[in-house]
């Protein structure tokens, strides 16, 4: 039984956006076209870039025939594309799918939906100073880490910003102020902010002010250490 238990966690498991399980229906995307693309994505993250229709038969429980019309469909609609690429090693050609049209279509449609919230909270509360600028918050702060990025954000950064405010309660002045502790350090990355706010948090920091006079302390003492080293 041991070994059987230890066989099946070897097999790993297939890392899916939860933004887009929240908002591939929205998106118009069927039950099977979703479950193809994250068959898709289990055997990128295998090592397999382009599976072929056999193994793909093999993991699904649609006929061959629907099976072709649905990966026709998604090629079609532009969900995902098929790019050549030359292995470096062989200097031979490949196919692989390409799935960065999914994730751009998945950025507008939460962009979308964003806009369209901000809208009806206006009309519901067209006198509410309070609640319109409650609204127009998260917008703003996704717009800045964008302009300090110099790109739009991936699902991946849009759902961690998310989990930052909502889940992890930071108010969006402090994770700014991460922000900028990252841009001073030159290490503008998602993972690198998250380890700022992570370690505020370990330290029971809440305001800026507190961040601020932490993030000073923390280069004096130690001016080469990093917030990705351990304390």
């Amino acid at each position: 039984m041991d070994s059987h238990i230890l066989q099946l966690l070897q097999e790993g498991a297939t890392s899916v956006s939860n933004l887009l399980l929240k908002m591939y229906k929205r998106m118009s995307l069927s039950d099977e076209e979703m479950m193809l693309i994250i068959h898709l994505l289990s055997f990128q993250q295998e090592g397999n870039r382009f599976p072929t229709l056999q193994e793909l038969e093999e993991r699904m429980s649609l006929t061959p025939a629907r099976l072709i019309q649905t990966l026709q469909k998604l090629l079609k609609e532009e969900w995902i594309r098929i790019d050549e690429y030359i292995d470096q090693q062989t200097g031979l050609r490949h196919e692989q799918y390409n799935l960065t049209p999914l994730y751009r279509k998945l950025y507008q449609s939460w962009r979308e939906q964003l806009t369209a919230s901000r809208i009806v909270d206006s009309v519901a509360e067209p006198f509410a100073e309070a609640a319109a600028a409650s609204a127009e918050e998260p917008a703003g702060l996704y717009s800045r880490f964008e302009q300090a990025f110099g790109r739009p954000l991936s699902p991946f950064e849009i759902e961690t910003i998310h989990m930052w405010t909502e889940q992890d309660g930071h108010p969006e002045e402090l994770i700014l102020t991460a922000l900028r502790e990252a841009a001073a350090v030159g290490k503008l990355h998602i993972r690198y902010i998250d380890r700022i706010l992570l370690e505020w948090q370990k330290q029971q920091i809440t305001s800026v002010e507190e961040a601020r006079h932490y993030s000073l302390r923390f280069r004096r003492q130690a001016p080469s250490r990093d917030y990705r080293q351990p304390l």
